[in-house]
């Protein structure tokens, strides 16, 4: 069975299962809706107090949001659950039975494992797009609109590499929790607000180390046509399309000398 028509038969699973239980699916998702809807109003009252953070206004710090958290909805509803649950399987050995179906260990956990409580993330960060696009006057084209979806799946791309990098050590060390709470979430944080108001080895480490700046830091000027690139021109506001596959296939590669070296439960 091709991998697609293998996906969309794991989701039309799910979604039926989801079905069973529908309170308990809209009670989460409007849990993680007023969750992350209290982060954005939050960061509204903060800049707008201050009218501005380095020249960034509330709309545009809150874009800068919206980008980061749509993406990692994106990422998160493919990547979160393989990842996060890997330790897991590697400790108590399940992870040896997905080594005998007969198909790639990372595409069959991405098409098992998918996360559906992704899709309030989701729905949220793309109303608040919005919004901030209409309260920043932009004149939106038909080819605004198809970058604006060509960096949202490039910044996922970059998310669910990190997610990957920081689960692959699983195979050797078996609990990456806090790894994965440092490389990716904390210092992920970094990247709410513009880069340019920390130091420049933050700003270094954001760029050429864990470019998470990508996400959503240089792209969003292409936006609102801002001139805040740090070391570069404006050029490099078209990169993340470049960094996301590479910073993926890296990972996807990581995975796979991760998989090649592991040593089973029965081993």
């Amino acid at each position: 069975m091709h991998y697609a028509q293998l996906y969309l038969e794991y989701i039309k699973l799910r979604i039926m299962g989801v079905a069973e239980y529908r309170k308990a699916f809209f009670m989460g998702g409007l849990a993680q809706f007023a969750s992350y809807g209290a982060e954005f109003l939050i960061i509204w009252i903060l800049v707008d107090k201050f009218q501005s953070i380095n020249g960034w206004g509330a709309y545009e710090v809150l874009f800068l949001f919206s980008l980061n958290l749509c993406s990692y909805a994106l990422a998160g509803f493919f990547f979160f659950t393989p990842t996060t649950q890997l330790s897991n399987m590697v400790k108590n050995g399940t992870f040896d039975e997905v080594l005998t179906k007969p198909l790639n260990s990372f595409v069959y956990l991405v098409c098992r494992e998918f996360n559906s409580a992704y899709i309030s993330h989701f729905g949220l960060s793309i109303g608040v797009i919005v919004i901030c696009l209409t309260g920043m006057e932009s004149t939106i084209t038909f080819g605004d609109i198809v970058f604006l979806i060509i960096v949202i799946i490039s910044g996922a791309l970059i998310q669910g590499a990190g997610l990957i990098f920081t689960s692959v050590p699983s195979f050797w060390i078996i609990e990456t929790q806090g790894l994965r709470e440092v490389l990716f979430f904390q210092i992920k944080n970094f990247i709410r607000y513009p880069i340019t108001i920390y130091n420049k080895a933050v700003q270094v480490i954001l760029t050429f180390i864990l470019p998470y700046a990508f996400i959503n830091f240089y792209p969003a000027q292409y936006f609102i046509t801002k001139d805040d690139f740090v070391f570069f021109n404006h050029n490099v506001q078209y990169f993340s399309p470049v960094v996301g596959v590479v910073c993926f296939v890296l990972a996807y590669r990581f995975w796979l000398f991760g998989v090649n070296h592991y040593k089973s439960t029965g081993s």
